[in-house]
């Protein structure tokens, strides 16, 4: 069988190497970098240039940093589809992968390369609860329209459907592929799971190339930033204020690694920076998870409601926390996908004294 797997982020990245070096192994697999994120970044680190070329395994690697976007200025629409048709399409795809499946480029690539359907890989938290991401109709409708003019301007045929509405939503999806099925709070047409064992079958390539390491030398704490200040929703004030609580329970032999998330703005790390000795901004872009598979002296991971959180125990062969600090903040984000990360066992202090006994 022939594979087209397509990228948006790191997430989806290590996703699609557990699926190629496990149950798809034996196939012949293609990768699509679809405007991935960060991607400049990507090229810099061992782990991420590993796994998003050929190195690893894909018989091709074909990069679309902008496809079909107003970015790019050198190429017109058809012509960029094109390329896909004279590159791709002949390749004769058996089954192509996504994980956004309201993405408009992650669906015009779909029928650009001759298929109606398509297999999901999850994408995230709201790969599994996605009504608080609904579009309102008029939205929906607006986007649609957009989408199929799009489709229309690049030459792009194909009658399958367009999902504006929202994430998981679209019937051409076959299939979804995910690390905690069970916890699914939406229709679909059937699902597989990514067992530990794919999971471990993956991380044995990564080890016998050696870029599994470990970077944190001593006991820490890793905190996962997602951009909740530069959304509106917290001040810097209130999220340095909670990193103080963080700091103050686990104390002064335990480093706080904080892993920027990529819309994290510059001046908020930097504040960060200069008021926190005993945080370490760690600049490395490869998923959190293989952060943690690889840190032995590793003790706790902190964050607000990350995919991440809810698949640690997946990837783990140790003991470790899993923390949320949204009931922390006095003025909490309401966070209607709670219950899931309760099922997943992640735990939700609400002041710097139930952190410390966590921790300790």
């Amino acid at each position: 069988m022939k594979n087209l797997f397509v990228v948006n982020t790191p997430y989806h990245l290590l996703t699609c190497f557990i699926l190629t070096h496990s149950i798809y192994k034996k196939d012949e697999n293609y990768l699509v970098l679809m405007h991935p994120h960060g991607y400049e970044k990507w090229k810099t680190n061992k782990l991420m240039t590993y796994m998003s070329t050929i190195k690893c395994g894909y018989k091709q690697v074909f990069v679309l940093l902008d496809w079909l976007s107003s970015k790019n200025k050198k190429e017109s629409y058809r012509k960029q589809a094109n390329y896909v048709k004279e590159n791709i399409k002949p390749l004769n795809i058996d089954r192509i992968f996504i994980g956004v499946d309201i993405s408009p480029v992650n669906q015009l690539l779909v029928m650009a390369v001759g298929k109606n359907e398509f297999y999901r890989f999850e994408d995230g938290v709201y790969s599994y609860i996605n009504e608080n991401r609904r579009r309102k109709k008029s939205h929906a409708l607006f986007h649609k329209i957009k989408t199929y003019l799009l489709k229309w301007i690049a030459g792009i045929h194909g009658n399958m459907y367009i999902n504006t509405e929202a994430e998981g939503e679209s019937p051409a999806g076959k299939l979804d592929i995910m690390y905690q099925p069970w916890l699914l709070q939406r229709k679909s047409p059937a699902t597989k799971e990514i067992t530990v064992e794919m999971i471990n079958q993956a991380m044995q390539d990564l080890k016998s190339q050696q870029l599994l390491n470990e970077v944190f030398k001593e006991n820490s704490v890793l905190y996962l930033s997602q951009p909740m200040v530069e959304k509106g929703l917290f001040t810097v004030e209130e999220e340095a204020n909670c990193l103080r609580k963080i700091l103050s329970a686990i104390g002064d032999n335990t480093v706080l690694y904080y892993k920027p998330h990529p819309n994290d703005s510059e001046d908020k790390l930097e504040y960060y920076r200069n008021n926190f000795k005993q945080l370490k901004i760690y600049e490395g872009i490869e998923p959190a998870e293989l952060l943690i598979i690889a840190n032995l002296k590793l003790k706790a991971v902190v964050s607000y409601q990350t995919s991440t959180l809810l698949n640690i125990n997946k990837f783990l062969v140790k003991n470790i926390k899993v923390i949320s600090i949204n009931d922390i903040f006095n003025n909490s984000v309401f966070m209607p996908n709670k219950q899931i990360f309760i099922q997943s066992k992640v735990l939700f202090p609400k002041n710097e004294q139930e952190i410390k006994k966590i921790i300790k």
